[in-house]
């Protein structure tokens, strides 16, 4: 079994090691659905490319086909699917002859492609191309922004700035006090005017895998809060073979508590106001977790800090994958999409974990990442990693460019 080891005596909390799986290799699947992309001629500005789906599964598939392809190519004459893109963003489904395949059928379509870039970053209804099961959602929405308060006729109306969501936000949560007000799928919320004392409304994003951000915290009419929230404390750890999931017990705070910081290694993954959260697939080595309460005003508690090391098996995989190369960018007026060349593992690499500056960004298993681009933004910078089926990572691969 794994070997782990506290790095100093004393540590701020508990750590309860619990179904670890930092070293478990993913099961083997059984047959799914894969789409399978080729070139088929290449001249010099252009090539003639194809996608084969093959369902070898015992039920019928109706597919859906994504893929990346970076401003420099597109798609003129295409057979075989209906192919729309946004921006460098392509989404392929079929005619009315081959939509829907039955069990252990296939099909193909493609494309006459004028420039030379092959497709990235494919996806087939949601999941890898090559089979690999989509990655589970693990990241908080952002925190709902510029909550404040409008007072009409007999009513007082919340409102707040949508929060952002790697999937897609599902709903807010109003709380007054310590109390579920409400749950909306908008931006607003209406009730009655509330009786003439201090309250204090938080507002928090959920999506559909309850993921949750920060609560926006106003408290109309109160005093300046200038107290931290007191450190979370028992801080207990749980894993599988994708990812693993710090807990801890609540902090306190004089007005409420909006969140948690967690880090690791000094890498930031996330903040959420929940009082757990998962974050990727960590390996071998020595590791340095942090959580950090915070409340409405900004004021930081002191951390939970503990500090562990996890030492492979005999025989464990401990090699890592080479960096990814060759970054570069896309973009356009709403989007901002980096593309890398693939890294090698003596094994096989699983993904990559995309980072800006030390903030966790997400986890992609193609050479390709997208993200929405903000308004005015002309500078543009990644790093990026490699990882394999154990946890084992790459040193960084970092660009910087500006438009």
């Amino acid at each position: 079994m794994n070997h782990y080891r506290w790095l100093r005596p004393a540590v701020v909390g508990v750590l309860a090691l619990v179904g670890l799986g930092a070293v478990a290799s993913p099961a083997q699947s059984a047959a799914v659905p894969t789409a399978t992309f080729a070139e088929q001629s290449e001249w010099s500005t252009g090539y003639v490319g194809a996608y084969t789906i093959a369902n070898p599964t015992a039920a019928p598939l109706t597919w859906r086909v994504e893929f990346d392809l970076p401003a420099t190519t597109a798609i003129g004459t295409s057979w075989g699917a209906q192919i729309t893109h946004t921006g460098t963003h392509y989404t392929a489904v079929g005619e009315s002859w081959n939509a829907t395949l039955a069990a252990g059928a296939g099909t193909t379509f493609g494309w006459v492609a004028q420039g030379l870039a092959a497709p990235t970053g494919c996806r087939l209804n949601g999941a890898d191309c090559d089979g690999r099961p989509a990655a589970p959602d693990i990241r908080p929405p952002s925190t709902p922004g510029n909550l404040r308060a409008v007072v009409g006729t007999n009513t007082l109306t919340l409102r707040w700035d949508p929060s952002a969501d790697d999937t897609a936000v599902a709903g807010y949560e109003v709380y007054m006090g310590q109390n579920l007000a409400a749950t909306v799928t908008g931006t607003e919320y209406v009730m009655p005017t509330p009786p003439p004392m201090i309250i204090t409304y938080r507002v928090r994003a959920l999506d559909a895998a309850g993921n949750a951000s920060p609560f926006a915290v106003l408290t109309p009419g109160g005093p300046a809060d200038t107290t931290p929230p007191t450190a979370p404390t028992g801080l207990r750890f749980a894993g599988t073979a994708t990812g693993f999931t710090l807990g801890w017990t609540a902090a306190t705070d004089n007005v409420a508590v909006a969140g948690y910081d967690v880090s690791v290694n000094g890498d930031h993954y996330g903040a959420t106001s929940n009082t757990s959260l998962t974050v990727p697939p960590l390996g071998y080595g020595a590791f340095a977790f942090s959580i950090v309460a915070f409340d409405g005003a900004g004021n930081r508690s002191a951390p939970l800090a503990v500090s562990l090391a996890i030492d492979p098996m005999p025989n464990s995989d401990t090699h890592p994958p080479t960096p990814p190369a060759d970054l570069r960018v896309s973009l356009t007026a709403t989007q901002v999409t980096w593309s890398w060349t693939a890294a090698t593992d003596n094994v096989g690499v699983a993904g990559y974990q995309v980072f800006h500056g030390s903030d966790w960004a997400g986890n992609v298993t193609g050479t390709t990442y997208t993200e929405p681009r903000q308004p005015g933004q002309t500078t543009f910078g990644i790093r990026v990693r490699a990882y394999d089926a154990v946890g084992n990572k790459s040193i960084f691969a970092s660009a910087t460019v500006a438009e």
